[in-house]
């Protein structure tokens, strides 16, 4: 069998797996791919939902069914399997291990989401060389230089998305923008920082995955790739700068990207971090930060504040979004309610519009 490359992969049939952990926040990656992807996926693996849909458990999605296994929805020919959840953890999971090995043996290829490498288990790599399919470990670095700041010389507009924890929307907020943009006519790319990224654009890099002092210029490089053509690029956001754990990589992202504007996303009513369970520091206070840190050679402001705003009625949306803009003084947008990417899009081009003449003063040339 013919290896394929990413984007290949992507374009193919899928199955997501996502055993014991499919929900809108527990399984960040299959969630995305189920709002950009839906299209392509078959079914969810997830035996303790199983019988229910893709609606029933993120609100969105139509009837993709959730199943126990692989063996229920071979007959509609996936030829994929995606690991739908990353792990804080480089190990494999004892009960992931068989529905792997299933998929392997019917021929279908692996996009691996977590740390493991999945052929450094024996009995699969085995089954993987015996099948000849295509394993894309997404965590795995490829070999870029050291951050030189050429973003700096790009004629694009960038635009990043940062925020207040892992797992609240930056990569939604992107590619929301991004849609948005290009819908309106501004060629607009996008550079993805993540696995869920990567699957949904079929190129880019998972930052965490990267040495240190080489996660700014891996940055850089898909920053210069996703510019190739277009007016805006718009970079995923990881982490934050006050997670224990990713606040490293939200530097990285920082740096190596060099914005010219600022989206700070939030999870709507969120007090503490999901994963690590820290005190979130006050928004305002959140916000200053990421501005203090852009570099000399770009300081970048932000424009408007992305919410999370899942479980919250119109009305209750409104009322914290409300709050939230009286707290910031800047306009707060849920980007997938209606008319809420149109709005961002509406304010970065205000931002952009206003600060022309300091970009053109800061451009080298």
């Amino acid at each position: 069998m013919d290896q394929l490359n990413h984007a290949e992969l992507v374009n193919r049939k899928f199955v997501l797996f996502a055993e014991g952990c499919f929900g809108l926040f527990s399984s960040k990656i299959a969630a995305s791919l189920l709002r950009y992807r839906a299209d392509s996926c078959v079914a969810v693996i997830d035996g303790s939902q199983a019988g229910r849909t893709v609606q029933d458990v993120l609100g969105y999605g139509g009837s993709i069914p959730v199943v126990a296994g692989l063996d229920e929805v071979l007959h509609l020919r996936p030829e994929v399997l995606i690991i739908g959840k990353g792990l804080h953890s480089a190990e494999l999971p004892a009960d992931w291990k068989p529905h792997l090995l299933s998929a392997v043996r019917n021929g279908l290829h692996l996009v691996n989401s977590i740390h493991f490498r999945l052929t450094g288990d024996p009995d699969i790599a085995r089954a993987v060389a015996e099948k000849g399919v295509t394993v894309w470990e997404t965590k795995d670095a490829p070999e870029v230089p050291l951050n030189k700041a050429r973003v700096l010389d790009l004629d694009s507009w960038i635009i990043h998305t940062c925020g207040s924890d892992s797992n609240i929307g930056k990569k939604t907020a992107a590619l929301q923008i991004y849609q948005e943009a290009n819908r309106r006519g501004i060629p607009t790319g996008f550079a993805a920082t993540g696995q869920s990224g990567m699957m949904i654009s079929g190129h880019g890099v998972a930052v965490d995955g990267v040495p240190g002092d080489f996660m700014g210029g891996s940055v850089e490089q898909v920053v210069l790739e996703a510019a190739v053509g277009n007016d805006w690029v718009v970079v995923e956001g990881q982490g934050s700068l006050n997670h224990i754990a990713a606040s490293g990589v939200a530097l990285a992202i920082l740096h190596g990207a060099l914005p010219n504007a600022l989206v700070f996303c939030h999870r709507l009513g969120a007090e503490r971090t999901k994963v690590w369970d820290t005190p979130i520091i006050p928004i305002p206070e959140l916000i200053r930060m990421n501005e203090e840190l852009t570099v000399f050679e770009r300081p970048a402001k932000v424009a408007a504040v992305s919410v999370n705003s899942a479980g919250f009625t119109e009305e209750e949306y409104r009322r914290e979004a409300d709050k939230l803009a009286a707290e910031t003084g800047l306009p707060v947008v849920d980007p997938v309610r209606p008319g809420g990417a149109a709005r961002l899009v509406d304010i970065l081009r205000d931002h952009q519009r206003a600060n022309a003449d300091v970009a053109a003063i800061r451009r080298r040339g």
